[in-house]
Order: C-alpha cells, then sequence, then structure tokens
C-alpha cells in the first residue's frame, strides 16, 4: 500500500513539473520565438559574424550589411 502511494505521488509531482514547463514555455514563446523577426535579428550581428555565417559563398567579401543579411536569410 505504502509503495502504491509513493509511486502516485511520484507521478503527480512529476506532472505538475511537466505542466509547469509547458506554461512557461507557452509564455516566452512572445520573447524568445516564432513571432522574432530573423532578418532584425541578423542585423544587430556584426559584418564580420555575417560573413562566418557564410563560409563557402563566394564574392561575399564587398557587399554591405543588407546584402549580407539578404545572403544569409536566402542560403537558410
Amino acid at each position: 500500500m505504502v509503495q502504491e502511494t509513493e509511486h502516485t505521488f511520484n507521478l503527480l509531482i512529476v506532472g505538475v513539473l511537466l505542466l509547469i514547463d509547458a506554461f512557461q514555455t507557452l509564455l516566452s514563446i512572445p520573447t524568445r520565438g516564432i513571432f522574432i523577426d530573423q532578418r532584425e535579428v541578423l542585423l544587430t550581428k556584426s559584418n564580420k559574424e555575417l560573413k562566418a555565417m557564410l563560409v563557402g559563398v563566394k564574392k561575399v567579401s564587398n557587399l554591405n550589411k543588407q546584402q549580407l543579411v539578404d545572403l544569409v536569410l536566402t542560403y537558410s
């Protein structure tokens, strides 16, 4: 009887923790999730970081930031 009660409480605890984690994930979507524009994120990066993302693409050395962002979005 004690073992069944212990298993039930363990199951309830795990269920509550999973439910809390799911709510935290849902609440974080507007700030970190699918509503963030990738172009804005890429515009905050430096040209050096953008060029590092475009390894293997030719003729990126003399492009401006807007052009680099467009290329990163095209190749990703």
